[in-house]
């Protein structure tokens, strides 16, 4: 075997396990799919059936006629709400944690890895009669905050790595030019450092999208109410409703999709020039 034949070889063999990874990836979301479309007959049925036998969508019609839209809209806004406001907190705590020395500030940097290592349910009951108190308990807003409570701590690790990767030297020509630091911030480093945000509004969006317990403890209305807590509605202790559940959860994973599919480029971008400090 000559050489460009043994690379063609090499090639192929990589494709194929490629693409047989990529099936056994997506075969849960794509059974998922053509579950939401099952009546129950060909859910339960026994031998198990691949394919539908007669497509329906009443699992989508239940779901819509259950007020699905309003528990759609309120995650949207949760998420959104959720990823713009911990992209604003981490971003100068992030910069000043990687351009600055000050006392205490490897302490400081611990002190807020640490809160990561604690579970979330620790902080659930502080934080509701906390929220209580001030009257942000069961509002839209309250739980963007909750939320950026434990969002914003690994924002401002992953976003010093994206601001240590940038040379200073930037900065200082920016200066030289005559931008104050304000201009230098907002129009030399802030572009160049979008990857970095965008990789961090990603998952900041995703964890508020998809968190079950702080959201069916702080909304108690049903108005207020987001998809984790409407999916929950058909669990129940003796039967699982998997129509709707599984209609629910395939409407439930577009918006993710096509956030990570709009910032996919700079969220590749950004794990890559966050990994090494020049």
């Amino acid at each position: 075997m000559t050489r460009s034949n043994r690379q063609k070889f090499n090639k192929t063999i990589v494709y194929i396990l490629l693409t047989f990874l990529s099936v056994i990836i997506a075969f849960p979301f794509i059974w998922l799919i053509i579950t939401s479309f099952k009546t129950y007959p060909d859910i339960y049925a026994y031998p198990l059936l691949y394919l539908p036998v007669h497509p329906t969508l009443e699992h989508f019609e239940k779901i819509s006629s259950m007020d699905f839209q309003n528990y759609f809209l309120n995650s949207v806004i949760v998420g959104v709400g959720t990823m713009f406001l911990s992209v604003a907190i981490a971003l100068f705590p992030a910069y000043a944690f990687s351009r600055y020395s000050f006392r205490g500030k490897s302490n400081l940097l611990v002190s807020v890895m640490l809160f990561q290592m604690f579970p979330q349910v620790v902080f659930l009951v502080p934080i509701m009669k906390f929220f209580g108190n001030v009257g942000l308990l069961d509002t839209r807003f309250g739980l963007i905050l909750v939320y950026a409570l434990f969002t914003t701590p690994i924002s401002i690790v992953f976003m010093r790595t994206f601001f240590l990767s940038i040379p200073k030297s930037l900065e200082e020509a920016a200066k030289i030019d005559g931008c104050n630091f304000s201009q230098a911030f907002f129009k030399v480093i802030i572009p160049i450092t979008i990857p970095g945000i965008a990789a961090v509004g990603i998952y900041a969006f995703l964890f508020s999208w998809s968190e079950l317990m702080y959201s069916m403890s702080f909304l108690v209305s049903k108005s207020k109410q987001t998809i984790p807590t409407f999916l929950s509605l058909f669990v129940g202790q003796y039967q699982t409703r998997w129509g709707p559940l599984f209609a629910g959860s395939v409407l439930a994973t577009i918006p993710p999709l096509i956030v990570f599919m709009v910032l996919q480029r700079y969220f590749i971008a950004g794990l890559v020039s966050g990994s090494v400090k020049e």
